[in-house]
């Protein structure tokens, strides 16, 4: 494996055969942004992992021939992985061979880069393999050994070990057996890959860093799940690259990110990963010359050097561009189109599978509108509208609902990315929420009707009702936010990131309701 000075940087997006549209896609995008690798390895291709043993067909193997060469011409090096983890047996001649079949049709295919991935399995093995080798990770280590030379040694070769973060190692990295033989036994020149302290870690420090290497014997291949969302179908990231030094790449062999499922949810993440990479590398130039080191002052003096939140502005003004473009949905949006005959009138939106690395596969489907997001409702009803059985009510609401509908301009894209941000930090605009949320809660007597507040208490009083209509009006500002994503030109990210701002304004809708309920109510 060469080392990252001259990969700089590896980019993972998983997708099936049957998406070739969105790849190549992908593809430009990632040529623009600077990043140089693309990992294909989707577990709903069931010939990646459950059926690995199986040769591709004709018409399969056209598809991934046309990925391989889309790449290549986007300077891109495709890497396919493949996981024999769950049920191979390591001792097994005819095992082997098939392994290899396999792999000698796709690098016939022209690719030229492989990964043989270890995750997620049990750590036992069967009766034959334990006669055969003394461990687990020997039995590994010798299979992926034995792959690599029968590939011609090639330049990128990459081992998912079955520990693969630090919270996985037993009875910690520097002492894990299993790691040990890793980076004792593997052959030089296949890199290994590691996820951090967790399988989703929210920082990488150059300390933890060294210690890895140290006991793999060689410069860690980061897979980072930051913005990972397979196992959570009601989650989405959108938020910049954050937690990760644009100096570790000194100390890493490259960086394989796992993005969101949606292929439109993960402008932002790849734009700031380009971000992120161009400055760690002007950051080795620095420290090489006179020269570099005096650009390098400039640009520190001059605040250009990686920042996550100016990374993010960057990237959401280049994204206004593309969500002004009446771009079409590919193929795997179809799948949850919304109706867009009304608001109200959409039923459940599955959303298309995607595996992620080293984490869990996790089968996801959105729910159905809630019964509160199907009505509109929010707060109580006076005496006139009970009488009237509501109607006037939910008249006031559907109005209100729509004639925030637009344009999605920059603060609305600004507030979706900060309420869908990253899994370990939420965003300004949630953190608000959140705050207020649980504030008025927790004060609510204050404004209680038959209370002593409104006449101890009046500036309690008054920062409740200001509170509280702050946080109604941020209500109003996701139900705009709704109504404009609905109407966006571009259907792509409307069909991707719809199912989420759905539940965002149901949320919001039962979050207005009790806030507006708590202003209003009388004690019993």
């Amino acid at each position: 494996m060469v080392n990252f000075n001259e990969i700089q940087i590896v980019c993972l997006i998983f997708r099936s055969l049957s998406l070739s549209l969105s790849l190549s896609f992908s593809f430009l995008r990632m040529q623009r942004w600077g990043l140089n690798t693309y990992l294909y390895g989707p577990k709903d291709d069931l010939k990646h992992r459950l059926l690995w043993r199986e040769v591709y067909s004709a018409d399969e193997e056209a598809q991934l021939k046309a990925l391989v060469c889309e790449a290549e011409s986007r300077g891109l090096s495709f890497v396919y992985a493949l996981s024999p983890g769950q049920d191979i047996v390591f001792s097994s001649s005819s095992d082997l061979t098939l392994l290899k079949r396999k792999l000698r049709q796709v690098a016939e295919l022209g690719c030229q880069a492989f990964a043989i991935l270890f995750d997620d399995i049990d750590h036992s093995m069967c009766q034959a393999d334990t006669e055969a080798f003394s461990s687990f990770a020997h039995a590994q280590v010798s299979v992926a050994n034995e792959i690599f030379r029968f590939l011609g040694e090639p330049p990128v070769f990459l081992f998912c070990p079955t520990e693969y973060c630090g919270s996985l190692c037993s009875p910690s990295v520097s002492k894990s057996p299993y790691l040990l033989t890793v980076g004792e036994d593997l052959l030089p020149g296949i890199s290994v890959i590691w996820t951090g302290s967790k399988v989703i870690s929210r920082e990488l420090s150059a300390d933890s860093l060294v210690e890895v290497q140290s006991v793999l014997q060689r410069p860690p291949l980061v897979w980072d799940n930051l913005h990972a969302n397979d196992y959570d179908s009601r989650r989405v990231f959108l938020g910049p690259f954050k937690g990760r030094p644009p100096g570790l790449q000194a100390n890493l062999r490259g960086l394989l990110l796992n993005p969101n499922c949606e292929f439109e949810a993960n402008y932002i993440p790849l734009h700031t990963l380009g971000s992120w990479h161009k400055a760690g590398k002007e950051e080795r130039e620095g420290e090489r010359s006179e020269e570099g080191k005096e650009r390098r002052r400039e640009s520190e003096s001059e605040g250009h050097m990686y920042c996550p939140d100016r990374a993010l502005s960057a990237a959401l003004q280049d994204w206004m561009n593309e969500l002004s473009q009446p771009l079409q949905s590919s193929a795997h949006s179809s799948k949850h189109k919304p109706s867009e005959s009304s608001d109200n009138q959409y039923g459940a939106h599955s959303r298309p599978s995607c595996t992620a690395g080293p984490l869990p596969a996790c089968s996801s489907q959105h729910r159905k509108p809630t019964a509160a997001g199907r009505e509109g409702g929010a707060g109580p009803l006076r005496s006139e509208e009970r009488a009237n059985g509501g109607h006037s009510r939910e008249k006031v609401q559907g109005k209100a609902l729509c004639a925030g509908k637009g344009p999605l301009n920059e603060v609305q894209v600004r507030l979706l990315v900060g309420l869908y941000y990253l899994p370990h930090e939420h965003g300004p605009p949630a953190q608000s929420l959140l705050q207020d949320l649980t504030w008025l809660k927790a004060n609510c007597n204050f404004v209680s009707a038959n209370g002593n507040g409104k006449k101890t208490q009046p500036q309690k009083v008054e920062e409740w009702r200001a509170r509280a209509g702050r946080f109604l009006a941020a209500c109003d500002e996701i139900a705009a936010l709704h109504g404009s994503v609905v109407n966006s030109v571009n259907r792509a990210v409307l069909y991707d990131l719809y199912p989420y701002v759905w539940d965002l304004r149901n949320t919001m809708l039962v979050a207005k309701a009790f806030i507006s309920w708590l202003g209003e109510r009388k004690r019993e």
